[in-house]
């Protein structure tokens, strides 16, 4: 489709706010500033608009909010605790607090409307405080052809559905799928998930009057104003605050190798995501914490699927709680509870011994889903496949001997309806993420039907969380823990308080979000 504009409008020379990146929370961010007054600058280095939110399930996890009356903040206190870093408890405060305030604000000003999950759950059911549902907001489907021209120039996924959540929950598998719906959404550019956020969001701050930019990469920060690279040309342009809501450093590999796990490989966030941010803050000297973590995800590659020039990797979410499939290491045995959430699978996949495979049967693939791989007709050339489970051990490099066992093993469980070994679809969320025909365990099933088949995992992220630490305000902090003036960092731009924490679907951009919020708005009240 080209650019978001046919010809570049001239750089302004100066705003009150400058925010550099046109995912969720740089959005929330420039809605915040702008409805208190500023003139706002929003830059974003892509010719497309969303960032990695645009490519994501747009899902948001708000606690205590207005859709629901069953939360309270005393609960969510509870959940938390133990999930995010103790060190910045006042954060997690801060967040509890402002996150229902935020979705309410989003609501007011812009056309994203947000619908309640009420069945999605916690993801640490065992935890006090965990709800069964009602924390995950999604969003009611959007029509991009009502909204500002913006909405036209946002990014999309490889393979993207306009589904919305209840639907997917509602219809589970493709051959349930209203596809009559989904075609005719897609030629009235109906938008669901993370591009339905951005939309929504989008209209609100061009209705705002906020001046959105594309092409446009923020290369440095200075007290009074902001340095931008547009076209091989840099300009300055006087700005009182700019907020960083770059992402994360996802796509730098050698940032990524000295500080990530050395398992990582793969990422689902935007290729655009190289550390932006994390270096312009690093210049103006702001202390950096938390580069080891990420929000984790287990996920796969399917040829030919690009992004920006870069492969692009698809997460393997609910298709781990199906069952007649399990994971397992270069030696062929399991190593993990598949069905837990996939931060937790993250984590294991980074302590795996050699290649991880996932491994299915022809009834596995005949009724669930898997990215890139048809429920009909021939199987890709990527995908192993053998009529014995010797045979396919042999393709995949493991152990004939120990895979057969394994899968013996595994059998054998799902014959009684328990695991033994790991203790797969004991609690509501990995038995949501299941088979629901299936009792009395919805994430068992043998892997007894010829042909068999292997994926290669990889350990990825879908946004790493080191950065620039923050106050409450998410203005940025220098070495002796005193605000920078001027300069805020919000989203996978900033250092997560959240640790290596993972409380609930949508947690990402609800923090990412939640400070935007916080941001802009102090961005554009207070002079700096």
């Amino acid at each position: 489709m080209g650019a978001v504009t046919p010809r570049r409008p001239a750089l302004p020379r100066k705003a009150d706010v400058v925010v550099a990146g046109s995912g969720a929370s740089g959005l929330t961010a420039a809605l915040a500033a702008a409805a208190e007054g500023a003139n706002v600058l929003l830059v974003e280095r892509a010719e497309w608009l969303g960032g990695t939110t645009a490519l994501s399930g747009g899902r948001v996890w708000v606690p205590c909010n207005h859709l629901i009356d069953s939360d309270t903040p005393g609960a969510a206190a509870s959940y938390l605790d133990g999930f995010f870093d103790s060190r910045y408890r006042q954060m997690t405060e801060t967040f509890i607090r402002t996150a229902p305030e935020m979705a309410r604000f989003v609501e007011r000003n812009s056309a994203h409307r947000f619908v309640v999950c009420p069945n999605y759950p916690d993801y640490n059911l065992a935890q006090p405080g965990a709800t069964l549902g009602g924390r995950s907001l999604d969003m009611q489907p959007i029509d991009i052809s009502r909204l500002t021209p913006l909405a036209a120039g946002i990014l999309l996924p490889p393979g993207y559905l306009p589904i919305s959540f209840a639907e997917w929950e509602k219809w589970r598998y493709p051959d349930q799928f209203d596809w009559g719906l989904l075609k005719e959404r897609e030629r009235a550019g109906i938008r669901t998930g993370g591009a339905a956020l951005i939309a929504g969001l989008l209209d609100g701050v061009a209705k705002a009057g906020v001046r959105v930019l594309t092409g446009t990469r923020l290369t440095g920060f200075m007290r009074g104003s902001a340095e931008l690279e547009r076209d091989g040309q840099v300009t300055k342009v006087g700005a009182a605050a700019v907020i960083l809501a770059t992402g994360g450093f996802d796509w730098d590999q050698g940032l990524r190798a000295r500080s990530q796990p050395s398992a990582q490989r793969a990422s689902g966030a935007s290729p655009t995501n190289t550390g932006d941010g994390l270096r312009i803050a690093q210049q103006a000297r702001a202390m950096i914490d938390n580069m080891a973590e990420g929000w984790w995800m287990p996920m796969l590659t399917v040829p030919g699927e690009r992004l920006l020039g870069e492969q692009f990797y698809r997460a393997l979410i609910r298709e781990r709680g199906l069952p007649r499939q399990i994971m397992v290491d270069g030696a062929g045995r399991r190593f993990v509870n598949e069905a837990l959430p996939y931060n937790e699978v993250g984590k294991a996949l980074h302590a795996a011994r050699g290649p991880v495979h996932l491994v299915f049967d022809e009834a596995y693939r005949a009724k669930y889903p898997l990215p890139g791989v048809p429920q009909h007709g021939l199987v890709p050339d990527w995908v192993a496949r053998a009529h014995s489970l010797t045979e396919l051990a042999a393709v995949i490099g493991t152990d004939p001997d120990i895979l057969t066992g394994t899968i013996s093993r595994w059998n054998a469980a799902c014959a009684v309806g328990t695991d033994p070994d790991f203790g797969r679809g004991g609690d509501a969320y990995q038995r949501f993420c299941g088979d629901p025909a299936i009792q009395p365990n919805p994430s068992l099933g043998p892997i007894d039907e010829a042909p068999y088949y292997a994926v290669e995992v990889l350990a990825g992220t879908i946004g790493t969380k080191g950065g620039p630490v923050t106050d409450t305000d998410g203005r940025v902090l220098d070495q002796q823990e005193s605000p920078i003036p001027g300069l805020y960092a919000v989203g996978n731009a900033a250092a997560f308080w959240t640790a290596d924490g993972y409380p609930g679907p949508g947690a990402t951009l609800a923090v990412g979000m939640t400070m935007g919020y916080r941001a802009g708005r102090h961005a554009g009240q207070t002079p700096c």
